[in-house]
């Protein structure tokens, strides 16, 4: 994973953490230790501590060790090393052998422990650090924000979807000031009313600040009121009141987020001059943001796009429009045959352009144009344009998905469980994104954490549809299918289809004996021609019908039949483009470990991707106790000439 670069320590604003069995107050510059007393270290020592625990196990230079806490200065190496001194004492004398500090000879320094956020600047009970306030170590030092769903006093229920898409529109603003991480949409707006307070943020989402505030629409005139709170001392650190005309709405966005930025000594990136927009034009906009949000069936998507046409009919200039309606078409290409949709390719690419003209800095539309291209094929430009989406989209979770389901098409599954980490903690309580990183660790084979994620999916997200899904999916394919019956016996009648047939599948094959389990297979796949279903051939290889499935793969490549994930579920789930990342998913673990796969990847452009970038996809070393990935595709290739 890349690193940030590093940035000055700020005292003020790093979290507290807790080290072994010490708990660090870098405000206060002061660690407690297990028997409550406390010690007091100097700043700069304090800040060397911060950056070896962001660091999360990594090595931490002498240069960096000057940036971020000497200013940058030049000095000498006994002003290092008599703070190194000083922290391996504390370490050694209180944290009872689970943190060390380790010098690497000529490179710099790390810290050895697990280190955790801990909702409170008052010391927490060692070893009771709630689970959802703790974050990834990277994030100490840094303001973690809650953007709270905006109260909506212009109208009735109807109208909260314009309040919360304002408020969603100045998260997106504020993800694009340096140094803040900013949680995502999906889980800080589920705090409303008597909910949004600092106690319950900073025990829920781990946030360090939260901004809150109301919105009131009265004809063509906006009144926004908008504070920042310290969550964890309650002081209000800035508030501001805003009349304007509905006009002026994104330039409005744009004062919050700098006024924020600069109430966290942060720096904001102004977006492109943004112009006056119409009204009406806003609201249709806001109003597609909110059926997404809602939703993500096909009937959902179309309803989105009639929602945008309508708005970029009022206001050819705003660009946002015009890449998420792109983004929408995206979405909404039928997943089956790349060689359908041509019309609705053809109007997406020249609704991308147009947003890219206004501002070419609309990751929405960047990620449309990566949506547009084939399933198959089209790899290098597909994960650049997904990357380069990613990279101006930073604080847009649905985007960042995207770009890790593009890693996954070339078999870079260990990147996107990177990208997905990110993801989940920004929005920890967000069903969609916690069940995908479950389901993509077990994708990179990493079984011991996906099968705890998939509990915790249950546990956290014990409606949500997809995370059923998820969970007993994962139960399927590690044999446990009591625990996949329990799952889909919880779910609501029409909950959990996809999980239901894979069920089923598992469990009717298991009462067949060899020769006519393979019959029966044999007829469930025929079923589905001329269009081959990869979860289902997945499945087959899992019960053990691997030459059947492969042979199945392979035919369909060669007669260029369709290919794609599962049969549609109301138009979730894989879009189009992305396809083939269910080659390197769940389902399919046993048809990769098929010599036979190296042929199918060569068939389809993959290996011939994999050799001119010289990016191999994980399952060279995932396969190399089977055979030589690499190897058989470098023979096949040459076999087909």
């Amino acid at each position: 994973m890349v690193m940030p670069d590093p940035v000055q320590i700020n005292l003020a604003y790093a979290s507290p953490f807790q080290l072994a069995e010490m708990v660090v107050e870098p405000a206060l510059c002061r660690v407690t230790v297990a028997d409550g007393a406390q010690e007091s270290l100097e700043p700069r020592v304090m800040q060397v501590l911060v950056v070896l625990a962001m660091a999360n196990g990594g090595i931490v230079s002498r240069d960096d060790l000057l940036r971020q806490c000497w200013e940058g200065r030049i000095v000498g190496d006994d002003a290092i090393n008599r703070v190194i001194v000083r922290l391996r004492k504390l370490v050694e004398k209180h944290g009872a052998g689970a943190a060390r500090i380790e010098t690497i000879t000529k490179v710099g320094y790390r810290l050895i422990g697990q280190v955790a956020l801990v909702a409170s600047r008052r010391p927490a009970p060692l070893g009771a650090v709630p689970a959802a306030a703790a974050t990834t170590p990277a994030s100490v030092g840094k303001p973690i924000l809650a953007v709270m769903a905006f109260d909506n006093l212009g109208g009735g229920d109807d109208m909260a979807y314009f309040s919360d898409g304002i408020s969603e529109e100045i998260l997106q603003a504020i993800s694009r000031a340096r140094g803040i991480s900013v949680i995502g949409k999906a889980s800080s707006f589920r705090f409303r009313g008597a909910e949004k307070t600092p106690r319950q943020i900073v025990t829920e989402l781990g946030a360090t600040h939260m901004l809150d505030g109301s919105v009131r629409r009265s004809g063509g005139h906006l009144r926004i009121n908008a504070q920042l709170v310290d969550v964890q001392t309650q002081l209000t650190l800035w508030s501001d009141r805003y009349d304007r005309a509905a006009t002026d709405i994104l330039v409005v966005q744009d004062e919050i987020a700098a006024a924020i930025a600069a109430a966290l000594d942060t720096h904001f990136t102004p977006a492109a001059a943004r112009t006056a927009i119409n009204p009406k034009a806003y609201d249709l906009y806001l109003q597609a943001r909110a059926v997404y949000g809602r939703d993500n069936s096909l009937g959902e998507q179309l309803k989105c796009i009639a929602l945008l046409e309508a708005a970029v009919a009022k206001a050819a200039d705003f660009a946002p429009a015009w890449g998420l309606l792109a983004m929408f078409r995206g979405l909404a290409l039928p997943r089956t045959s790349d060689s359908e949709g041509e019309t609705m390719r053809i109007a997406a690419r020249a609704e991308a352009a147009r947003a890219l003209a206004i501002d070419p800095e609309c990751g929405q539309a960047m990620m449309a144009l990566a949506l547009l291209r084939p399933a198959f094929g089209h790899y290098a430009e597909k994960t650049q344009l997904a990357e380069s989406a990613y990279r101006m989209s930073r604080g847009d979770s649905t985007v960042a998905a995207f770009y890790a389901a593009s890693l996954a098409n070339i078999g870079r599954v260990r990147e996107a469980c990177d990208v997905l980490d990110a993801i989940v903690a920004r929005e920890p309580l967000a069903p969609s994104f916690a069940a995908t990183r479950a389901y993509f660790y077990r994708s990179a084979g990493r079984r011991a954490e996906a099968d705890r994620l998939a509990d915790e999916l249950m546990t956290t997200f014990p409606q949500s549809d997809y995370a059923m899904v998820i969970a007993g999916l994962i139960a399927i394919y590690r044999s446990d299918h009591a625990a996949a019956e329990a799952i889909v016996a919880h779910a609501a009648p029409g909950q959990c289809a996809l999980l239901r047939s894979t069920l089923a599948f598992h469990q009717a094959s298991r009462d067949q004996p060899g020769a006519a389990r393979t019959a029966w297979v044999r007829a469930m796949l025929a079923a589905s021609y001329p269009i081959s279903f990869i979860v289902r051939l997945g499945n087959a290889a899992h019960v053990g019908e691997t030459d059947l499935a492969i042979d199945h793969l392979l035919q369909a490549i060669i007669e260029n039949r369709p290919i794609a994930y599962d049969a549609d579920d109301e138009g979730r789930g894989v879009a189009r483009a992305n396809i083939p990342a269910a080659l390197f998913g769940v389902p399919t673990e046993a048809l990769r470990r098929h010599k036979r796969f190296a042929e199918a990847c060569v068939r389809l452009g993959l290996h011939a991707y994999w050799q001119a970038h010289d990016r191999w996809p994980d399952c060279v070393d995932d396969l190399a106790g089977v055979y030589d990935f690499k190897a058989e595709c470098a023979r096949v290739a040459a076999a087909l000439g």
